[in-house]
């Protein structure tokens, strides 16, 4: 294919919708830290006019989608398997389509991407060049520094509960004392309490497996993002027999807190976000 000319912002622009598959234009403006709002709907524009992205301005649920939602298209997403040497194939084939997944698969995405900007604020410039040498580079693992994933990048970690727990995100650090697992997932608005068992019956069989056991894992952490405290609260109900079962020399901790609770930070830096925390350590 014939790559058409873009610009530096812009071909940064297609490497983050690649990495978290959606993205509102008000986060791509947060994640390039720039204070003009309509010079990104500018290079969004060219994008989709070039056929890169697709730009949705749906009404949802009766108002106007602002900021535009945005994904890859084919045509984008080749022009990310032509530009890096260390593209996940299996993702890139994943993510097909993307332009016409579900409103919740899409709001998912976003979530993790307002998890990254809340918690890791400060540190954009830093992830852009870090999954820019990644997808050229291959992923590295960095010593006495928290790092977040996406699962773009999993097939090049060498971990294998990150192949078999199917994570949202997953966060890795290594100090003096062992290395610390972190793997965030988000709940759907309106998930039938059948498809949450199951969620967790799934987690647990495959953390009930001693092969990803090692002795150089200090904890292992699951972070629930939540639409409701109602579906915290089932999840901590169901959560008791699982964590019963539970038998490892592994520390687990499990933290539950909602979209509002986030949202709060992300408009006051200030704000304390409340995580419930629940532990079980051998």
């Amino acid at each position: 294919m014939a790559k058409k000319e873009i610009t530096k912002k812009q071909h940064i622009i297609l490497t983050l919708l690649f990495i978290f598959r959606s993205l509102t234009s008000k986060q791509i403006q947060q994640f390039l830290n720039h204070k003009d709002h309509r010079r990104i709907n500018s290079w969004l524009k060219e994008l989709e006019e070039k056929g890169y992205i697709i730009r949705e301005f749906k009404p949802r649920y009766g108002v106007l989608t602002k900021p535009a939602v945005c994904s890859l298209t084919n045509v984008g997403r080749t022009y990310i398997r032509e530009s890096y040497d260390c593209v996940d194939k299996k993702y890139l084939n994943r993510i097909r389509h993307d332009e016409t997944r579900s409103v919740s698969l899409k709001s998912r995405c976003q979530v993790i991407a307002d998890f990254y900007l809340v918690f890791f604020k400060g540190r954009e410039r830093e992830f852009l060049e870090n999954i820019d040498n990644w997808l050229d580079n291959g992923v590295t693992l960095k010593y006495n520094l928290l790092q977040f994933f996406t699962p773009a990048f999993y097939g090049d970690i060498e971990y294998i509960l990150i192949k078999h727990l199917k994570s949202d995100g997953y966060l890795y650090k290594r100090t003096k004392a062992g290395t610390s697992h972190r793997f965030l997932y988000v709940i759907d608005a309106y998930v039938p309490r059948l498809k949450l068992q199951y969620m967790l019956k799934y987690l647990f069989t495959v953390l009930s497996d001693e092969n990803w056991q090692d002795d150089g894992i200090v904890s292992l952490q699951i972070y629930f993002i939540c639409p409701s405290n109602m579906v915290i609260i089932y999840l901590r109900k169901i959560l008791k027999a699982f964590l019963e079962n539970y038998f490892s020399n592994t520390p687990l901790h499990v933290h539950f807190t909602t979209r509002n609770q986030m949202y709060k930070r992300k408009q006051n830096p200030e704000a304390f976000v409340k995580w419930i925390t629940i532990s079980y350590e051998d």
